[in-house]
């Protein structure tokens, strides 16, 4: 299973070659599409960092131990108060259309992708972006922000070549020109993308296969079908059936990643039901987690109780019920259709998408809710339009996956009251929760770099959440 958080990381074979060789075309299956390759305005999922991280390199990047170093800059430094941070760039790298790779590039980028309306609310406390030469940034915040590597390490960090950004809106999604081991080749959409070994990568000796072709295959059924058959040689997946098969089956090399990424149901807070504290409550002591645990995740999983796991150095205890509860849940629904004169079950919507064991996990879910009163009509939308309709607010409940991030303050760009805009308008706050206490521990969470301090203002957001 793979996601965004950090986490152990095991192989279940030995068969994994120690010697790489060169040349040759890798098939890579992935289970869905991406709107575009815009890394300042595109809707990036999971998905797409597959594709992207070939074709742009990140400013920043990851370690073991999820720190964020430097990567594509050679250095990345702060001022005595985290206000104004300096990049410098590595000499001589170019991107694969042959522009230079330097401070007006990273200038251009950063500009234009705090002016997105999309990208640009991941970048709130920056006010500003120079060149101070040719190979040197200085960003100015607002306010003191610990974590801007961390941001250089996301999609606001994967540097596109200025010819992509300058070019027309539909030119820019579709036509990615990065500084990456690999250089756009092709891209049907909803079918292959395309991408074959950059002859001048800055990293020598890198990389070694000469093509790789991306294939989108939605179902994982289908797309281990294609494994086994040859037709891929590289997928991922988090369906437990198959990871199951595959810690006994010696027959493919598998790497088994556990992260901090949970699942769970996602609620419109602006869209009523919905909007009902009452609601959200009875929804919570109606779900069976252990469950949908042994039955979707066949005990591979464990119980949410907020965005970290019990292991993590981001892990607090929260409060949150980890039992269900139907007779309460079941006295909250009666209370909210008193108090609205609703006669007949509160109803509302949950959406999914439609792969893998979706579609089995919504019907225990909407199992679950009917116990106590709650109507729900299941509907399943592809990745791209889903994502586009949870920036928009078009939703009441969806399943979903995601926070845990190396560094908490990535996330805080989802959970912020100031990206929470209404619903029609474009917010990275999905679930439009406007809360001042969260604000102001996830303030001191972007500004102290004590790392004590940043812990324990991050336990009282997952307390409030709770």
């Amino acid at each position: 299973a793979t996601g965004s958080g950090t986490g152990t990381t095991t192989s279940t074979t030995s068969t994994l070659p120690q010697k790489p060789v060169d040349g040759g075309t890798l098939s890579i299956g992935l289970d869905a599409e991406t709107d575009g390759w815009n890394p300042t305005a595109s809707e990036w999922a999971g998905a797409a960092y597959y594709v992207a991280q070939t074709i742009f390199d990140p400013l920043a990047e990851y370690d073991a131990s999820g720190q964020a170093h430097p990567y594509l800059a050679k250095s990345i430094t702060h001022s005595a108060d985290y206000k104004v941070w300096t990049i410098g760039l590595r000499p001589n790298i170019k991107f694969s259309d042959g522009e230079a790779l330097n401070a007006a590039a990273v200038v251009l980028q950063l500009t234009k992708a705090k002016a997105s309306a999309l990208v640009g609310q991941a970048l709130g406390p920056m006010a500003s972006a120079v060149a101070e030469g040719d190979l040197t940034v200085k960003v100015t915040m607002s306010e003191p922000w610990v974590a801007f590597p961390a941001v250089l390490a996301s999609q606001v960090g994967f540097m596109a070549a200025p010819k992509q950004l300058n070019a027309s809106t539909a030119e820019a999604a579709s036509n990615p020109i990065g500084s990456g081991p690999f250089i756009f080749k092709q891209w049907i959409r909803d079918s292959t993308l395309t991408v074959v070994k950059n002859p001048n990568y800055w990293r020598p000796g890198l990389p070694h296969v000469s093509e790789i072709v991306f294939r989108v295959i939605t179902d994982p059924q289908t797309r281990l079908q294609s494994l086994q058959s040859g037709q891929i040689q590289y997928m991922y997946t988090t369906t437990a059936s198959t990871i199951k098969e595959y810690q006994t089956n010696s027959s493919e090399a598998m790497v088994e990643q556990h992260v901090d990424e949970p699942a769970f149901i996602m609620l419109n807070t602006d869209a009523a039901p919905l909007n009902s504290l009452q609601i959200r409550l009875a929804l919570e002591y109606a779900t069976d987690q252990n469950q949908l645990n042994q039955a979707i995740s066949l005990g591979l999983g464990s119980v949410a109780t907020e965005p970290y796991a019990q292991g993590s150095p981001w892990y607090v205890p929260s409060g949150y019920p980890t039992k269900p509860d139907p007779t309460k849940a079941a006295a909250l629904v009666k209370a909210y259709e008193a108090a609205h004169h609703i006669s007949g079950p509160v109803k509302f919507t949950l959406g999914c998408v439609p792969s893998g064991t979706n579609p089995e996990a919504m019907q225990l879910v909407e199992a679950q809710w009917a116990k106590i009163g709650i109507d729900v009509t299941l509907s399943y939308t592809e990745q791209a339009t889903y994502i586009s309709n949870a920036i928009f607010g078009s939703y009441q409940a969806n399943c979903w996956t995601q926070f845990g991030s190396p560094d908490p303050d990535l996330d805080a760009t989802w959970w912020l009251s100031a990206n929470a805009h209404p619903i029609g308008q474009v917010a990275l706050n999905f679930a439009r929760l406007s809360d001042p206490t969260t604000d102001t521990q996830l303030q001191i969470g972007r500004s102290n770099p004590n790392v004590a301090a940043r812990k324990a203002a991050y336990g009282q957001v997952w307390h409030q959440f709770a």
